[in-house]
């Protein structure tokens, strides 16, 4: 099994490129995402003003990421609850994951844990400005959650654009490629899947 680890910040458009691995690996790929991996709320940080800070590496379950990954490379299938967050409704199934030749962990953190970095044949890293990531959430977060635009506005600037800087806009370096969402995405993603299929055929 190989693994490609891909991330990018809020808004940077990780579900357009997971959409284009999966129409072009079909049933030759599966996917792990840390938004499955979400410790319980009551247990997450709060900041000063008492707010959920969900934007922090351990608001996710990681040793338990590890443990399904390295199920899944020996040939096992791993099961948990799937969750769908809105402000105000929280709904759960049960999603079943497969072994095969690749497996996607993708998430906000997913390279900040060097457990899981290391087992990652490729990494990928989703690049968008911070102007075009926060409208893109602005019409997420109120048109699909629920937010207002103040609490939008309030978790950008007190969560999300700090964790850019301190945790995730960093992993950038380390990757083996940068998709560029300001622009042409689909440049990108040909370079992310000609490189995965370079490693499948090594």
């Amino acid at each position: 099994m190989n693994i490609v680890a891909i991330t990018g910040g809020s808004g940077s458009g990780k579900s357009t490129v997971l959409n284009g691995l999966k129409e072009h690996f079909r049933d030759r790929l599966s996917m792990l995402s840390l938004d499955d991996y979400y410790r319980p709320k009551e247990v997450l940080p709060v900041d000063e003003n008492g707010e959920t800070n969900f934007d922090v590496p351990e608001a996710i379950d990681h040793p338990k990421l590890h443990a399904d990954i390295l199920r899944l490379g020996k040939g096992e299938s791993v099961s948990f609850e799937t969750y769908t967050y809105n402000k105000s409704l929280m709904q759960s199934e049960v999603a079943v994951i497969e072994p095969r030749e690749w497996l996607v962990v993708e998430g906000l953190f997913v390279l900040c844990y060097p457990a899981v970095a290391e087992l990652a044949d490729v990494k990928a890293y989703i690049h968008a400005s911070p102007e075009v990531r926060l409208e893109r959430r602005k019409h997420r977060d109120m048109t699909v959650r629920g937010y207002t635009p103040d609490e939008v506005e309030y978790q950008w600037h007190n969560h999300v654009r700090p964790a850019d800087v301190a945790h995730i806009e960093p992993c950038q370096a380390t990757c083996d490629v940068v998709i560029d969402n300001d622009r042409d995405w689909k440049a990108g993603l040909a370079e992310l899947i000609e490189h995965m299929e370079a490693v499948s055929a090594s």
